[in-house]
């Protein structure tokens, strides 16, 4: 409490008044001042942080326009993004970035032929189970590599 003097005028006496600080104002100032500066510091920290795949996009480096579009595959941005460094690398870049995927269902559907002409092949069975799991499909993948294990439980 802070003590003030006041003179009362008619009575001619010095009176001491208490008259209260206000610290929730004070302390509300000081915690949003607070705030701001840590938001402000996080803020330049992560504008300064810039990853270098964003970096060599901005560059058009090819390499990294693929290594980003093969990394945001499974977002929903990824059609949207496809498209438009398709209109500046042409549509070669879109084989490059299914590339992988590509290879994948030539090498599934050359194991398949082979597994239609040897059934109990316990290598084929879980170079599919492997394949299938790379390409997302994990069903299969779990049965193929079920149907390896009944041939050689050995299978890890």
């Amino acid at each position: 409490m802070k003590k003030e003097k006041k003179i009362n005028q008619k009575k001619g006496k010095i009176q001491l008044k208490k008259t209260p600080i206000n610290f929730s104002n004070t302390k509300f100032l000081l915690f949003l001042s607070f705030l701001l500066s840590i938001f402000l510091a996080v803020n330049i920290y992560s504008s300064q942080v810039i990853p270098p795949l964003y970096l060599k996009l901005i560059n058009n480096d090819k390499k990294a326009t693929i290594e980003y579009l093969k990394k945001i595959k499974t977002l929903p941005q990824f059609k949207t993004e496809l498209k438009k460094l398709t209109t500046i690398f042409g549509k070669q870049i879109a084989e490059e970035v299914f590339f992988e995927d590509t290879q994948r269902k030539i090498k599934i559907k050359k194991l398949e032929a082979v597994l239609q002409k040897n059934p109990k092949s316990r290598d084929v069975l879980y170079a599919l189970s492997k394949l299938y799991q790379e390409d997302g499909n994990y069903k299969l993948a779990e049965e193929y590599f079920k149907k390896a294990k009944e041939i050689d439980p050995m299978i890890k």
